[in-house]
């Protein structure tokens, strides 16, 4: 009876793994199928005429990643910096500044601007204050819960971020705005790196893992079932 009860211990616990190496190995070929859905998505955006900020109003979260073209002036006095952003292997910010046009104000990524030697410093911004067109493409950031926001309610700017919160930027800036960030198009030779990675983990790398996943359960159960016959 004792040796029985031994024996399913290693039953179920070899069970138990494979049952969840099988589900993560399912779930990374259906994020790998949301990644390949989310790049045909991007590619038609890319070929779509620029909307304008009425029109992505309307559109919302369906607007996402698609052109826009929009005139406005940036609000120099009071903008973002986007903390631990890394490119290159160098630790930067990116410049997040509200900029105000007749449709609203909107929040514009300037792109990203390498760190001073001391962290009690922040990097020198520049960026024309009068009005212009701006074209890049549109972004829904995600919030994460498990990060904790550090930047004060004061009339200290610019201010350091840990993630992009439309509605706590809101806040701040004692303003309504659109709940949608436009990243800018690359402009090459100017002070701002624009290297934006709307799909940072390819579809063929999910897809790698789950063949990982699915091999390890593969092998968690064949050990199991040779282990069993040398028993016998």
């Amino acid at each position: 009876m004792h040796r029985s009860r031994l024996a399913i211990v290693p039953t179920l616990v070899t069970f138990l793994a494979v049952v969840i190496m099988f589900a993560l190995g399912l779930w990374q070929l259906q994020r790998a199928d949301e990644k390949s859905q989310r790049l045909a998505a991007i590619e038609l955006a890319a070929v779509s005429a620029p909307l304008n900020l009425n029109r992505a109003m309307e559109l919302k979260d369906e607007a996402r990643d698609f052109p826009i073209q929009f005139t406005g002036q940036a609000q120099l006095t009071q903008y973002f910096l986007l903390d631990n952003r890394v490119q290159q292997g160098q630790v930067g910010y990116e410049v997040i500044v509200p900029v105000s046009s007749l449709e609203g104000t909107v929040l514009v990524n300037f792109g990203w601007i390498a760190a001073p030697a001391l962290r009690s410093e922040l990097p020198m911004v520049s960026i024309p204050s009068i009005e212009k067109e701006y074209q890049g493409m549109l972004a829904i950031p995600l919030k994460n819960s498990l990060i904790n926001e550090t930047a004060l309610f004061d009339q200290q700017w610019p201010k350091v971020v840990q993630q992009i919160d439309i509605s706590l930027m809101a806040q701040h800036y004692e303003q309504e705005l659109m709940p949608f960030v436009v990243l800018l198009n690359k402009d090459a030779g100017k002070e701002y790196l624009r290297n934006w990675q709307p799909v940072v983990m390819p579809p063929e790398k999910h897809i790698a893992y789950a063949i990982q996943w699915f091999l390890l359960a593969g092998a968690a159960l064949t050990i199991f079932i040779i282990a069993q016959r040398r028993k016998k």
